[in-house]
């Protein structure tokens, strides 16, 4: 009974960091499932192929900047073991550039909502900054 409990213990023991990093896997595809939602409103309005509307524009920034904030915080300090990830190794290898990038992404989505763009004109280049931010994070720091 004692080697059972124990082996019990031990596998719970060892489960946590797999269980922890397993969470925040999840956590950074809802992050990221919020920002491509937004994009997908945001996108065809600075195309023209749908009417600007300033509310619905402020109101998709707001969500992708309340959903991509927290986004570093879903890695932790040391390389993902044992899961399957998009992330790419670089985040760890040049960390202080993930951040950096991450920060730059965050930089642009919180000038877009502070500049209230009225218009379209307006808001094609703010979202145009925003969008620029995921193809270059994209192509250094995640997997395909």
């Amino acid at each position: 009974m004692k080697v059972f409990l124990l082996s019990i213990f031990i596998t719970a023991i060892f489960s946590l960091p797999i269980s922890s990093a397993e969470q925040d896997i999840k956590n950074r595809q809802n992050a990221m499932q919020q920002v491509r939602e937004s994009i997908k409103v945001l996108f065809p309005m600075a195309k023209g192929k749908t009417e600007y509307d300033d509310f619905v524009a402020i109101s998709m920034l707001e969500q992708m900047l309340s959903a991509a904030t927290p986004y570093g915080s879903y890695f932790p300090k040391e390389p993902e073991v044992g899961v399957m990830s998009e992330a790419a190794e670089t985040i760890w290898t040049d960390r202080s550039g993930f951040e950096k990038a991450l920060a730059k992404f965050l930089t642009d989505i919180e000038a877009a909502v502070s500049a209230e763009p009225e218009n379209l004109d307006d808001f094609k280049p703010l979202l145009a900054d925003i969008t620029s931010n995921c193809q270059s994070c994209h192509q250094v720091y995640r997997m395909k």
